[in-house]
């Protein structure tokens, strides 16, 4: 065999490893994926950061209205992988797979919303001072994720209902990785609803904070969802049209 041809086999080689999936989004997880999410989740150094921005969708601000700042998708790989990694002491590959057993795969998005100066708290925002309900609450319009966004989930055109929606006050700083582990259990087992108007205190991430924004939680049922493109997108009452992609092809 000459050498240009040689060379010609190396690149059609080359081309076809880039044209398959790598690491495709499976549910169940297979035995090989759950040590390697395990793992993963042990080394908990640069690798595993690495591996957790994939997942993470960073958003530019709009011109006006509220902030769809960040969308974060959680598969049942990268949830055992963030078990893994906050489980660092005496925890072994076999527990791993003895907790991820136990479960039923669930697929997570969450969905960042802040406050700007034409949507929300604005003088809560900037003053960062303890959050007060307002004496005259026809004077201060309450922001409403109910009444001025509408999320969802699709893939090939079709729209996947989520299991549940959760919302969490968010608070100072708003950006990064949000470990899958400061949502569940106790978020999501005890619901801040803002939809009546009520303000929720705490927050998920633990620090002193003010209420600057909301993560948006939608779960969906691991086997309405197939290793393929999926889209998630935010319209707001605006006019807002958020798109944003996710190839689960590559993701597991």
């Amino acid at each position: 065999m000459t050498q240009s041809l040689r060379s010609a086999f190396a690149v059609l080689f080359a081309a076809l490893l880039l044209a398959l999936p790598v690491f495709p989004f499976q549910s169940p997880l297979s035995d090989e994926a759950i040590r390697d999410a395990y793992f993963l989740g042990q080394r908990n150094n640069e690798s595993t950061a690495d591996f957790f921005a994939s997942y993470l969708k960073t958003l530019p601000p709009p011109k006006s209205g509220p902030y769809i700042s960040e969308v974060e998708l959680y598969t049942p790989y990268s949830e055992l992988v963030e078990w893994s990694r906050i489980h660092s002491v005496g925890y072994s590959a076999q527990q791993a797979a003895k907790d991820y057993h136990a479960t039923s795969d669930s697929i997570f998005v969450r969905i960042r919303i802040d406050f700007t100066s034409t949507y929300g708290a604005l003088g809560l925002y900037r003053s960062r001072r303890p959050i007060e309900p307002p004496k005259d609450s026809s004077a201060t319009p309450r922001p409403d994720y109910y009444r001025d966004f509408r999320a969802r989930l699709s893939q090939s055109g079709q729209w996947i209902e989520p299991l549940r929606i959760q919302l969490v006050a968010t608070g100072w700083p708003a950006t990064g990785h949000v470990p899958f582990s400061n949502f569940l259990p106790a978020a999501f087992l005890s619901p801040v609803s803002f939809g009546s108007g009520s303000y929720g205190h705490g927050s998920s991430r633990g620090y002193d904070w003010c209420f600057v924004g909301w993560d948006v939680w939608l779960q969906y049922d691991a086997s309405d969802v197939d290793s393929a493109d999926a889209t998630i997108e935010v319209f707001t009452t605006d006019g807002q049209h958020v798109v944003v992609p996710f190839d689960l092809a590559r993701l597991r």
